[in-house]
Formats: C-alpha cells, structure tokens, sequence
C-alpha cells in the first residue's frame, strides 16, 4: 500500500522508472507567450536567443537536457546562451526540465517537458 505519496521501487521497476524520467519528450504545441529579459536576469537577450532550464538539481533528466543545451549553443559563443533556473516553472509548465526557446525579442518559440532533442535544438539555431 502507498501511503500519502510514498513509493517504493526495487529491482527493474527502479531502472524504469530512471529511464522514463530521462527520455526525451514531444515539444508543446503551445508556446507560452513572451518572456522579459530582467526576469532571467539579462538586459537583453542574444541575437539568437536563450534557453531557458527550469531545473531540479538531482534530476537525471534535467542533466540531460543541460548538456544538449550547453552543447548546442557552444557553438553559437555569444550569440546564444543557456539559462537554468531552479525549481518549477509556474506559468511555463510543471515539469522539470521545462525547457523554453526565446527568441531576441523575448518571444517563446518552442516549449519542452523535458529533454529536447540534440537535432532540433541545432535547427533553431541555424536559422
């Protein structure tokens, strides 16, 4: 029996439930609005935007993600950048990594609910 959100896994169970945690998800079809710079606590933001990482520090899957982003935009040196916050995204999403691509006006492009995929990320950037 669960008792007031207590779960226990063992064995495989646990295995499965990392990587479900882990695997990379759809982006959301609904982009969430416009975001301010000073919110992230930028003047501005990059000529091709920012990633911005609503994290938990202990997520496997926010570790993830951080790495495909931080790999993505090193090669864009100061004309992308990666931002994490830690903890939920409110209004954003409820999940952790939520990821969002904001463009240089502030403008929410693309939302994940976790991990983006290492190919889209590189395709938003090219353009």
């Amino acid at each position: 029996m669960v008792e007031g959100g207590l779960l226990v896994i063992s064995g495989l169970g646990a295995g499965a439930a990392l990587m479900a945690g882990v695997r990379t998800r759809r982006p959301s079809p609904r982009p969430a609005g416009r975001l301010d710079p000073a919110d992230v606590g930028l003047r501005e933001f990059p000529a091709r935007g920012a990633f911005v990482q609503y994290s938990a520090p202990a997520s496997p899957a926010c570790r993830v993600s951080l790495n495909r982003l931080a790999a993505t935009v090193a090669v864009h040196h100061a004309d992308a950048i990666v931002i994490e916050l830690h903890g939920r995204a409110g209004d954003h999403g409820r999940a952790v990594p939520t990821v969002l691509y904001v463009d240089s006006s502030g403008e929410v492009v693309q939302r994940w609910a976790g991990p983006p995929e290492r190919a889209e990320l590189a395709e938003l950037l090219a353009g």
